[in-house]
C-alpha cells in the first residue's frame, strides 16, 4: 500500500537555509536539534520562535522555519483513512488528526550526543551529526492482526486491526526510536541549521505507520533466498528484475551488490542487515522508472 507520507515530508521543508552573514553562536547542535523537533513534529510555537529569534540574524531577519501547524499530523491521517476505508470502517478525520498530533506531541525526539567534524566538501565549514531518541508507540503485537485482515474478504479481522492500531497507538506501550541527524554550520561558524529534515521526520512517520514497512515484509517472504536477509532478498528481487528491463547490460553491477550484501550477513546480524538494506532501498528506487512497475 503506498501512501502520500514521504510526499508529503517535502513541504515540510518549508525554508530552507540562505546563506546570509551569521549571528554569533547561540544553540548548540543538541539545543538546535531539539528546537527543530519540537517546532516540526510536536506543533511547539515556542520552539519555532525561539528557533527563529536565534537564526534571524543569519537569515536577513526572516524566519528559518514556517512550520504549518498540524502538518505532519495530517500526513498520517490521510494513509490511515485509506485503510479504514478498505476495512470498511467509517472514520472521523478530524478524530484520526487529532489522534496523530498527540502522538507526534508525545513522541519527545531529543538529541543524546553530537560528533562535531569537517565538511569534507565545503571549506571552512562544519558537520554536526547528532543522535538522538525518540518514544513511539510499540506496534508490533498489531503487526500480526494487519497481515491477517489482508487475507479473505472477512472485514472481521480488519475491524480488529483497527481497533487494536487505535488503541496501541494513543495508550499502548512505547519504544525508543533513535536516529541521526546532520546539521551544518556557515563558514563563520556562526549557527547551526538544516535543510533536510527527512532523517528525523521519516523515522517518526514510519514508526506510527508503518503500513508500507509491513507490506514490504510480506512480500520480502515471497521473495527468493539470497542472502537469508527478507529485505535485502526483496531488494535484490526488485532492484535485479527492474534493471534487467532497463539497463540489462548494467546486470554485473547488481550481481556485485548482491555479492556484496552476501559477504556482509558473515559478518552482521540480521537486524543490522535489514537497516543496512532498508538504507539502501531509496537509493536503488532512484534508479527505478515506471518500466520497472
Amino acid at each position: 500500500m503506498k501512501t502520500p507520507i514521504r510526499g508529503l515530508l517535502a513541504t515540510a521543508l518549508l525554508c530552507a537555509p540562505l546563506f546570509a552573514a551569521a549571528a554569533p553562536a547561540q544553540l548548540s547542535p543538541e539545543q538546535t536539534f531539539d528546537l527543530y523537533a519540537r517546532a516540526l513534529l510536536e506543533d511547539d510555537a515556542a520552539a519555532t520562535r525561539t528557533l527563529n529569534d536565534a537564526l534571524k540574524p543569519a537569515f536577513d531577519g526572516q524566519d528559518s522555519v514556517t512550520p504549518v501547524p498540524g502538518m505532519m499530523a495530517q500526513a498520517l491521517a490521510e494513509p490511515w483513512q485509506i485503510v479504514l476505508d478498505v476495512a470498511g470502517v467509517k472514520g472521523d478525520p478530524a478524530a484520526a488528526k487529532a489522534m496523530y498530533a498527540k502522538a507526534l506531541k508525545a513522541s519527545q525526539c531529543r538529541a543524546t550526543r553530537s560528533t562535531v567534524e569537517d565538511n569534507e566538501f565545503v571549506d571552512d565549514q562544519k558537520i554536526a551529526k547528532v543522535d538522538f531518541s525518540c518514544q513511539l508507540a510499540d506496534l508490533g503485537s498489531v503487526q500480526p492482526l494487519f497481515l491477517a485482515s489482508l487475507t479473505g474478504e472477512d472485514k472481521a479481522p480488519r475491524a480488529r486491526f483497527t481497533e487494536a492500531y487505535t488503541q496501541a497507538l494513543q495508550s499502548g506501550p512505547r519504544k525508543a526510536v533513535t536516529g541521526t541527524l546532520a546539521l551544518y554550520t556557515a563558514k563563520d561558524k556562526g549557527y547551526w541549521y538544516s535543510s533536510n529534515f527527512d532523517d528525523l521526520v521519516g523515522p517518526v512517520l514510519d514508526a506510527l505507520a508503518p503500513f508500507d514497512s509491513w507490506m514490504q515484509d510480506v512480500e520480502a517472504a515471497k521473495a527468493p533466498k539470497v542472502t537469508g536477509v527478507p529485505a535485502c532478498d526483496l531488494l535484490l528481487q526488485q532492484h535485479r528484475s527492474c534493471v534487467a528491463k532497463i539497463a540489462p547490460d548494467q546486470i554485473s553491477g547488481v550481481d556485485a551488490m548482491t555479492e556484496e550484501l552476501k559477504a556482509k550477513t558473515q559478518v552482521m546480524s540480521a537486524e543490522e542487515m535489514t537497516q543496512e538494506c532498508k538504507a539502501l532501498r531509496p537509493m536503488a528506487e532512484m534508479m527505478w522508472t515506471d518500466a520497472c512497475a
